[in-house]
């Protein structure tokens, strides 16, 4: 049976198809979320052209389109569909991640009861899935056949892939931070300023698999703006409790 969130969690993704890896990812992502639960999936795609209308329009995904030909900003793409979220709780969500149901459902609770402001719903390893499994976890929609020492262990003190909130708390904090281009040093940014502005912060259990895919102009690695973003984290984590609520507060996407 389907886990119902759907007054609960809105999962927000920000994409761009740069390859046709990242197409086929997303959709094994889309259906994997849909057949486990029950919950409104918002995404929004920045390119010159749209190229995901038609698999959200499938998926029964809510599709937001930015004509533009800048490089691909995630965070601005989050933030775009977390003011159209109608849940107390919100899901940063990578395209291209999946996690054992209950890690979800676990993590929506943590926020409903105040336990916590934002949960990391894995235990903070990131494993790259080879493509073998991915024909096994689209026919089933169960990740007990992926063998993790067969998957590369890209971090085991992740921050990012996914990430839950709670929607009012996100944007005391600020949100997700727009002055980050592309991909690099934005989750630990967000990590470092929710902790330092009082944040309760936990993990739950399991790993998180992330399906791998021929890397990009999207990807870190490809980023002509990774040490502008390392700038922004620095200057961030530099900045006293004060000096960040100040900055916050300052920042017009999230007014």
């Amino acid at each position: 049976m389907k886990i119902d969130l759907s007054d609960k969690l809105t999962i927000l993704i920000a994409a761009k198809a740069d390859s046709e890896d990242r197409l086929i990812n997303l959709g094994i992502t889309l259906d994997y979320i849909n057949f486990h639960f029950n919950v409104p999936i918002i995404l929004s795609e920045q390119d010159t052209e749209p190229k995901l209308k038609q698999i959200c329009k499938e998926k029964n995904v809510h599709h937001i389109f930015y004509n533009t030909d800048e490089f691909f900003n995630r965070q601005r793409g989050v933030n775009v569909c977390a003011k159209q979220a109608k849940t107390p709780v919100i899901a940063h969500y990578d395209a291209d991640i999946l996690l054992k149901p209950q890690q979800i459902k676990g993590a929506v609770k943590a926020i409903l009861d105040k336990s916590a402001n934002l949960v990391y719903p894995y235990d903070g390893n990131f494993y790259d899935v080879p493509k073998v499994y991915h024909p096994q976890i689209i026919e089933t929609k169960n990740l007990n056949c992926v063998n993790l020492e067969e998957c590369t262990l890209f971090n085991p003190h992740s921050v990012g892939g996914v990430v839950i909130f709670d929607k009012d708390h996100y944007w005391k904090c600020g949100g997700a931070n727009e002055n980050f281009k592309g991909l690099g040093y934005e989750d630990n940014e967000i990590h470092e300023r929710f902790k330092k502005l009082g944040t309760k912060i936990v993990r739950t259990q399991w790993p998180l698999y992330h399906l791998t895919h021929e890397r990009k102009d999207t990807s870190f690695n490809h980023n002509p703006y990774l040490e502008l973003n390392k700038r922004e984290c620095l200057r961030i984590q530099s900045l006293s409790k004060e000096e960040l609520r100040e900055e916050v507060s300052s920042w017009n996407w999230a007014k």
